[in-house]
């Protein structure tokens, strides 16, 4: 096995794929990036457009060359943008009120 020297994993895998890892043995913190819609007047993941956002966020991370979690709250890609107030230390959630 591979050392990872990082403090920071970003996890941008669908919940479906993440249940595989057994993050318990991993030692960086896990931040994981959740994109929701407003629908009805509530903030939803829609799973088709969260699935457009993760790859997004991907390339994001890469052109800037992001590397703490901190960096990610300037993602600003079709409308979605950070949401301080739903976020937490594991999991940044970034909102936009049109799909």
């Amino acid at each position: 096995a591979q050392e990872l020297k990082t403090k920071y994993l970003i996890n941008l895998a669908s919940n479906e794929y993440f249940k595989a890892v057994d993050s318990k043995l991993l030692e960086p913190q896990i931040v994981t990036p959740v994109f929701k819609d407003r629908k009805n007047g509530k903030y939803k993941v829609l799973s088709f457009y969260a699935k457009k956002a993760r790859g997004q966020m991907t390339r994001f991370i890469v052109e800037n060359r992001i590397r703490r979690p901190n960096g990610l709250c300037d993602f600003d890609t079709d409308g979605y943008r950070f949401n301080e107030s739903m976020s937490s230390n594991q999991e940044y959630v970034f909102t936009r009120d049109q799909g």
